[in-house]
């Protein structure tokens, strides 16, 4: 049985929001057959579609954004192939896509938790170059008719 009192030391959990997904491109490369636990939970930021990329994009804001609260067998392995998935290489680097954090989870039942979730690095959401759709909602599965 999962325990979710997980402190912030404790942070060999993961939450998706968008390919990483049960579903999606990047689970079936990553994922699936791994996780050992999902629950659904939410994260409170403003989630985004980037329309040239076709991936969505969370940044902190006053919004909640639903995904999956996984664990995984083989952590260490899984997070290095969801840095890279992620284009995350190490905290604050100049190349990150995505920033890998510690970030609190609130699942369905109300409990909090800790888990590792990959935030937008870059400054160009809504740009001519990264043009972007907010997603009101916070539902990147949803917003993709999965």
């Amino acid at each position: 049985m999962a325990v979710y009192t997980a402190t912030e030391k404790d942070t060999k959990k993961l939450f998706v929001y968008g390919s990483l997904m049960d579903g999606f491109f990047n689970y079936k490369k990553s994922l699936e057959g791994k996780v050992t636990f999902r629950a659904a939970g939410k994260v409170q930021g403003l989630l985004y579609h980037q329309d040239n990329k076709g991936y969505p994009a969370i940044v902190p804001g006053e919004g909640w954004v639903k995904g999956e609260l996984l664990e995984v067998d083989d952590y260490e392995k899984i997070i290095t192939i969801c840095d890279e998935i992620e284009r995350y290489t190490s905290p604050g680097h100049p190349d990150n896509e995505y920033e890998r954090r510690v970030s609190t989870v609130e699942l369905e039942n109300g409990e909090t938790c800790f888990a590792q979730v990959y935030w937008y690095a870059r400054n160009d959401l809504e740009s001519d170059e990264n043009p972007a759709t907010p997603i009101p909602s916070g539902d990147w599965r949803d917003h993709m008719g999965k």
